[in-house]
């Protein structure tokens, strides 16, 4: 395999951070609007030492050198409190701030899950994994990968979705991890065959995913950005589960009648 594939798979972007901050700030600026706007006025206190809480665990995540750091504070301490203060405020907050909230949390699910995939995808690196090993990580990993895009593309940004789009036509594009009937014994072949065809499975959901999603932006570009991703889910969900019985059609294949690509 190519140093180029493990690099992809390495580069989680950076930005991801700066999305996340932006994102988590929404529960503090909601606070902070109601704070001034004086709708709540038996909280004032409350609402001062509330988002001060906010703060301090956005701090917290900021200063956690490593992604890994950061999501376990926003999940062990971040994401309870803002539920907390959600159901407290639950009166005076506007309707589509929950809707929102859940937006960026369906984002940070995603993201989690993306960083679990990445490690998965590393153990393929290790000196001592051999190569069916190795192939059967990055097989794990794109398996992974295509289930979170059937559950949490639709709230990606742009720069995860390309991320995972790399690491994929990198995959594709290896040739080292081309299928060779005859210069490769059956179990390697057949290791590099699902591979490939995960992948290929991963990237036709991205393509129908984006065409899908262009349709959408031209129809509802208007619309609440919450309402139109969750439009996004329902009118994606038959090209997901196509992709997934795709993936079984071609193993059965396989055990049936031969190594094809």
């Amino acid at each position: 395999m190519t140093l180029t594939i493990e690099n992809f798979i390495r580069a989680l972007p950076e930005n991801s951070e700066e999305v996340i901050f932006s994102e988590l700030s929404l529960t503090k600026h909601a606070l902070e609007i109601l704070f001034e706007s004086n709708e709540a006025k038996i909280y004032q206190q409350d609402l001062f030492n509330d988002t001060l809480k906010i703060v301090e665990v956005l701090e917290q995540i900021r200063q956690a050198e490593t992604l890994p750091q950061k999501l376990d504070i926003y999940y062990s301490e971040y994401r309870p409190l803002s539920h907390q203060l959600q159901e407290k405020y639950a009166d005076f907050l506007r309707p589509d701030t929950f809707k929102e909230i859940e937006v960026y949390e369906k984002y940070m699910d995603g993201l989690r899950e993306v960083s679990i995939v990445q490690n998965i995808m590393l153990t393929a690196y290790k000196e001592e994994t051999d190569r069916i090993n190795q192939y059967r990580s990055l097989y794990k990993g794109i398996v992974k990968l295509s289930n979170i895009i059937e559950e949490y593309l639709p709230y990606f940004r742009e720069n995860l979705i390309q991320y995972i789009k790399e690491i994929v036509l990198a995959l594709l594009n290896d040739s080292s991890l081309k299928p060779d009937k005859v210069n490769q014994n059956e179990f390697i072949f057949l290791d590099l065959i699902n591979l490939k065809n995960a992948a290929m499975a991963v990237l036709w959901q991205i393509e129908e995913n984006q065409k899908e999603s262009e349709k959408l932006r031209l129809k509802n570009f208007s619309e609440n950005p919450a309402l139109t991703r969750e439009m996004q889910i329902q009118n994606n969900q038959a090209a997901m589960d196509w992709a997934n019985s795709r993936l079984e059609q071609i193993q059965n294949i396989i055990k049936v009648q031969g190594y094809r690509l």
